[in-house]
């Protein structure tokens, strides 16, 4: 256990900035010296926490991330700490983390009392895949970090496109609605469709269509027979399944799909099929392209 104890707590100043304790010897110089804290060091876990993270302008404080983190281009240079569902303690120790962001998937619960008992500040956010929760991570994010005028800036940009969004939406209704199936890929030959209670559920919602699938929450593996019946008018995929799939015309000849006519295919970035993030928004806009619903300026 002596490993762990490094003197990391981290506390919030009294603006608001997160931050470690002040280190022993900064306790002892001469009087009237001023103290110096040590640096911020983050490890985020979960794509919504890490894009968030960085949105709020704090990458850099970044030193590590979790693998679904990855789907994020701006941490990929950042060093790895394995799977949000099986971190390990001395990775994150050995790195001088001072707090950990994580979203609730991350555990076992084992190596988190760990970090805090290392005196790390362990932070859990909720990952439920809704707007009002994607708002209210960044503004818990955002205070948790000194950043609350950044915060609330984020939150505002994203009302605005949302609001375009509900314009576009409107103004594009028609009698039928947009029925979407989204679809990723789970290894090689394996494609999961996306159900209920999912963040692709969310955008769809918001984009003005409707989920082609309604019979359960969560997801579960494409079936031929399961594609017939949903009777998709758009096929959403991340940008990454379309491409380890070999593109467009492969996807016109999986199983169920191939035999349902007059579709299209739209795609998202791998983050946003993954998680509710501060610029869902876009994500939300890129999905009315892929239905063609007209630009809200349109006459």
């Amino acid at each position: 256990m002596k490993r762990w104890s490094l003197g990391l707590a981290a506390l919030l100043l009294s603006q608001g900035a997160l931050a470690a304790s002040p280190p022993a010897a900064a306790k002892s110089a001469p009087k009237g010296a001023p103290a110096k804290s040590a640096p911020v060091k983050l490890v985020t876990v979960g794509p919504a926490v890490t894009e968030t993270v960085f949105a709020l302008g704090m990458g850099e404080a970044v030193v590590g991330v979790d693998d679904t983190s990855l789907a994020l281009p701006v941490a990929r240079g950042r060093p790895k700490v394995g799977y949000q569902r099986a971190l390990a303690s001395e990775p994150l120790i050995a790195l001088g983390t001072t707090a950990l962001l994580a979203s609730e998937e991350a555990g076992p619960p084992g190596v988190l009392e760990q970090l805090r008992s290392a005196g790390l500040d362990v932070v859990i956010l909720s990952n439920k895949p809704t707007l009002d929760e994607a708002r209210n991570r960044v503004r818990v994010l955002a205070r948790k970090l000194g950043r609350e005028s950044q915060g609330e800036a984020l939150v505002a940009d994203l009302e605005k496109q949302l609001q375009d969004a509900a314009a576009r939406a409107a103004k594009g209704k028609q009698g039928k609605p947009v029925r979407v199936l989204a679809l990723y890929a789970r290894g090689a030959n394996a494609l999961m469709v996306a159900g209920k209670e999912t963040p692709t559920d969310e955008l769809i919602r918001l984009a003005g269509g409707v989920n082609a699938v309604t019979e359960y929450s969560g997801h579960r593996p494409l079936t031929a027979e399961g594609v017939i019946v949903t009777a998709p008018d758009i096929i959403l995929v991340p940008d990454g399944t379309l491409t380890a799939l070999g593109g467009e015309a492969a996807l016109r000849n999986v199983p169920g799909l191939s035999q349902v006519k007059g579709w299209k295919v739209t795609t998202v970035e791998d983050v946003h099929f993954m998680s509710l993030g501060p610029n869902l928004g876009k994500a939300v806009q890129r999905i009315q392209d892929g239905m063609g619903l007209p630009a809200r300026d349109a006459k």
